[in-house]
């Protein structure tokens, strides 16, 4: 009986090797492959919230309050920023990215991932409620009926505070 445990144990083990080793392997194959898809994902997302910008300069990046600010360029003149901000909606963290002009106006806004409830809270993926933050700034006051969904204050209440703190930071430590 003793000696069956044993196998058993040993059996086990074996199985929870190969597959650990079989996980790793397939990970160091596809983490690259990962990597340049978020790449370009957060490519296109910056093209999307900065139009007038062909060129993000990552180098010449600006951090703030863990916020990264990338200028944006068309040719040698600068346009803007864009800057990923991750709030806390309702069913867990919201992150979009936000392309500010050099007057801290919302260039535009696209939502990268999010959680929030089917039907409700989700809304804010739409690109037409995204569309609408465009031209606002730091004063900017948030209104129910305009800005957020029935039966979902939450999501756009946090996408809201996100670009409201994010606009006042810019003005306060990045374009002086």
């Amino acid at each position: 009986m003793k000696n069956k445990f044993l196998r058993y144990g040993v059996v086990l083990f074996i199985i929870a090797a190969v597959s650990a080793g079989a996980l790793a392997f397939i990970n160091k194959i596809t983490l690259p492959i990962i990597r340049e898809n978020d790449r370009k994902t957060q490519d296109e997302a910056r093209a999307a919230v900065l139009a007038e910008a062909k060129e993000f300069k990552i180098s010449e990046k600006k951090e703030v309050e863990n916020l990264e600010f990338i200028p944006g360029y068309d040719g040698d003149k600068l346009v803007g920023y864009v800057t990923t901000v991750t709030v806390k909606g309702y069913g867990g963290p919201v992150a979009y990215m936000l392309g500010i002009t050099l007057d801290a106006k919302v260039a535009g806004l696209k939502v990268v991932s999010s959680s929030e409830t089917p039907g409700l809270g989700d809304k804010i993926n739409g690109e037409e409620w995204q569309k609408h933050w465009k031209g606002a700034n730091s004063e900017y006051g948030f209104t129910k009926t305009v800005d957020a969904f029935a039966g979902a204050t939450i999501s756009p209440t946090a996408v809201y505070s996100g670009i409201i703190r994010t606009l006042t930071l810019f003005k306060k430590e990045v374009n002086k």
